[in-house]
């Protein structure tokens, strides 16, 4: 089974993200710029033909039946000036506020002074069948695919800790005024502005 199978069978989906915003979230610019940049070097229809297939995977989202989809990202990753161009930054991280006004999409942002080191970014993903639940962990040669019930148990510690130190999730319906404290969706606003 490949990424894009075990998506579209998902309830739920725990993504943590150190250097990079998810796929699954992913505008076509931000995503056209990181396989451009990409480790393995690639022919220009090779990019474009991986950057449609991600566009395509990202309808799980907003299909008939979709996942919830929980990202936590660190900060790190948001201030990645791809291609030395602060537009495709600019129009992710609005990408990322609007994705989050989805009832099955929340995003948090791990804040660079968080107790929680970097780390390895996975894929927690869950179907209806518990036992099918898989942990993908992205490398450059080849992704890993986990299983067993170890590791499931394991990543799902993991994202829990990431979870609970991470900013308060991005709300968009609620007026700036009313953030009393420090939370994911003003961190993405305090970046958002010098990339006017």
């Amino acid at each position: 089974m490949d990424t894009a199978e075990l998506e579209a069978g998902a309830d739920v989906m725990l993504c943590y993200e150190p250097m990079f915003v998810p796929g699954l979230l992913q505008t076509r610019e931000y995503s056209a710029a990181i396989h451009q940049a990409g480790y393995v070097s690639a022919s220009r229809e090779e990019n474009n033909s991986s950057v449609e297939f991600r566009l395509e995977r990202q309808k799980v989202l907003t299909g008939e039946r979709p996942p919830h989809f929980h990202a936590v990202i660190h900060e790190a990753a948001l201030h990645a000036m791809l291609n030395g161009r602060p537009d495709v930054m600019r129009g992710q991280l609005l990408r990322l506020i609007e994705l989050s006004r989805l009832p099955n999409v929340t995003v948090q942002v791990l804040p660079f002074d968080g107790p929680v080191p970097f780390g390895t970014s996975f894929t927690l993903i869950e179907p209806t069948v518990a036992e099918l639940s898989t942990v993908i962990v992205p490398h450059i040669e080849k992704s890993l695919y986990l299983g067993d019930d170890a590791a499931i148990a394991r990543y799902n510690e993991v994202f829990a800790t990431m979870r609970e130190v991470a900013l308060p999730a991005v709300d968009a319906t609620v007026s700036p005024e009313a953030h009393g404290m420090k939370d994911s969706l003003g961190l993405i606003q305090r970046l958002l502005y010098p990339l006017l």
